[in-house]
C-alpha cells in the first residue's frame, strides 16, 4: 500500500510540475467566463427599453420581418422572441451580425456590445487553446492532454488526501485552515483543505472537459448509454432542436404557376406560445423562399439548461403542429452529451452552478499555487525538515508536518 501511494503520489506530483501553468490558465479563464451570459445581456440591453413600457403587446413577427426587409437589413435567419417585456427581439443574420429590435415598433435598436464580445472572445481562445486559435490543433492538443493531467490529479489527489490513520486530528488537519503554520506545512494544509472541499466540483467539470476535448471520452458516452455516437463527433448545440425531426414534412413540388397560400408566421408563433405556457424564448427559424416547414426552438429557462427546451416543428399550409421533440426524445448518450456542456460551465444549475464552477476555477488556482510552491520548495530542498516550522511543533502538527516531509 505504501508503494502504491507513493508511485501515485510522484505522478501527482509530476503531472502537475507539467500542466501546472496550463490548468492554471484554463483556471483563471474558468473564473472569465463564469457569468458571461448575465454580462453580456447586461451590456447587450438597449436603455430604451429600459424607460419605456406599451399596453399594445409586441408587434406581429411578420411586422418585425417587414421592418427589417423595407430598412434594407434583409431577411435574418433567425429571429428570438423573449417573454421579458424588456428584453428586445433578437434578428440573427447567420453569425455574421445581430440586431436588436424595439418589439413594440420593430425598429433597430442597437446591435451586440462589441468589447464585450471581443474580450469574453479572447478570453475562450485561452481556455480552449491557449490562445492559438480555435481551430488550433496544437493548442487544443495542449488544454486537452492538461485536462486530462488534471482529471488523474483530482482523483489521485482525493485518495492521497485520505488520512493514514482516521482520527479527528487528522480529519480537522485536512478540513480546516490551519492557523500558526507556516512555509511547506501552511501550503500542504492549505492545498488539502481547499482541495477536498472544491474536488466534487472539480471532478465534474474536468470530466465532462475531458468529453468535449476528446472524440473517445465523447464516443464512450454513447457506448455506456448503447446509443449511436453522433457522425460528427461534435455535438456542439445537441438538444431538442437538432435531428431529424419525426413526422417533418417534405417540400413536395408543385406545378409552376400554382399559387402557396401560407398561415402567417405570427399566427403559428402565437399558437407556439400557447402550447408552452411557461416560454421564456422562442427561436424561429426564418423560412426561405416555399418552404412547407417553420422549425421553432422553444426555451423554458433562460438558457444553459438543455432539458427545458423543445424544438416544434410546423406546417405552414395548415398551421398546425406536425411534431414537437423534447429533450427527452434524444438517445441517452445525445442527452448526457448535452449535460456535459453545461455542468462543465455550471449553467445547467443556473446562477448557484455559475457561482460553484466559479469558486471551483479560484480553488483550483490555489491549488496549482500551492502545488507547485510544494514541488519547489521540495526541489530546493527548503523546508524539508520539521525544524523549519516557525514554532515549536505539538503532536499533532509534528504529524501534519511528518507527512509534508515523507511525501
Amino acid at each position: 500500500m505504501k508503494a502504491v501511494r507513493s508511485v501515485v503520489f510522484w505522478l501527482h506530483l509530476t503531472l502537475g510540475c507539467v500542466a501546472g501553468l496550463v490548468i492554471l490558465t484554463m483556471s483563471v479563464t474558468g473564473i472569465l467566463l463564469a457569468y458571461e451570459r448575465q454580462v453580456n445581456a447586461r451590456a447587450d440591453a438597449p436603455a430604451v427599453l429600459e424607460r419605456q413600457t406599451s399596453t399594445a403587446g409586441q408587434a406581429p413577427v411578420d411586422t418585425l420581418l417587414d421592418k427589417l426587409k423595407s430598412g434594407g437589413q434583409g431577411m435574418p435567419t433567425q429571429l428570438i422572441l423573449h417573454s421579458s417585456p424588456t428584453a428586445p427581439v433578437e434578428a440573427r443574420y447567420g453569425r455574421e451580425k445581430t440586431l436588436f429590435m424595439n418589439p413594440w415598433s420593430g425598429e433597430v435598436i442597437g446591435q451586440p456590445n462589441e468589447s464585450t464580445r471581443e474580450f469574453f472572445g479572447t478570453v475562450e481562445r485561452v481556455h480552449r487553446s491557449v490562445g492559438l486559435g480555435m481551430r488550433s490543433a496544437i493548442g487544443r492538443g495542449i488544454t486537452g492532454a492538461s485536462n486530462l493531467a488534471f482529471l488523474f490529479m483530482v482523483l489521485s489527489g482525493i485518495y492521497l488526501w485520505l488520512p493514514k490513520v482516521w482520527s479527528a486530528p487528522s480529519l480537522k488537519a485536512r478540513t480546516v485552515f490551519r492557523r500558526g503554520v507556516k512555509g511547506r506545512a501552511r501550503e500542504w494544509n492549505w492545498h488539502n483543505v481547499i482541495g477536498i472541499w472544491v474536488a466534487f466540483p472539480l471532478l465534474f467539470i474536468v470530466a465532462s472537459g475531458v468529453v468535449m476535448s476528446y472524440p473517445w471520452a465523447n464516443n464512450l458516452l454513447y457506448t455506456m448509454t448503447g446509443s449511436k455516437p453522433s457522425a460528427n463527433g461534435n455535438p456542439r448545440g445537441e438538444g431538442p432542436g437538432t435531428g431529424n425531426a419525426p413526422g417533418r414534412p417534405a417540400n413536395r413540388g408543385r406545378d409552376a404557376g400554382e399559387a402557396v397560400a401560407f398561415v402567417s408566421l405570427d399566427t403559428m408563433v402565437q399558437a407556439t406560445k400557447q402550447q408552452v405556457p411557461g416560454w421564456k424564448s422562442i427561436t424561429m427559424d426564418v423560412p426561405r423562399g416555399d418552404s412547407r416547414v417553420l422549425m421553432l426552438s422553444v426555451d423554458t429557462s433562460f438558457g444553459g439548461q438543455p432539458e427545458k427546451a423543445q424544438q416544434v416543428i410546423m406546417n405552414r399550409e395548415t398551421g398546425r403542429v406536425d411534431a414537437v421533440k423534447r429533450f427527452s426524445d434524444n438517445p441517452a448518450g445525445r442527452r448526457l452529451r448535452a449535460y456535459a456542456r453545461f455542468v462543465h460551465t455550471g449553467e445547467e444549475f443556473g446562477v448557484a452552478g455559475e457561482t460553484i464552477a466559479a469558486l471551483a476555477s479560484l480553488g483550483a488556482v490555489m491549488l496549482v499555487w500551492t502545488g507547485l510552491s510544494m514541488a519547489l520548495r521540495r526541489l530546493m530542498g527548503m523546508a524539508s525538515d520539521s525544524a523549519k516550522i516557525s514554532k515549536p511543533l505539538g503532536a499533532d502538527e509534528a504529524e501534519l508536518a511528518g507527512e509534508v516531509v515523507n511525501l
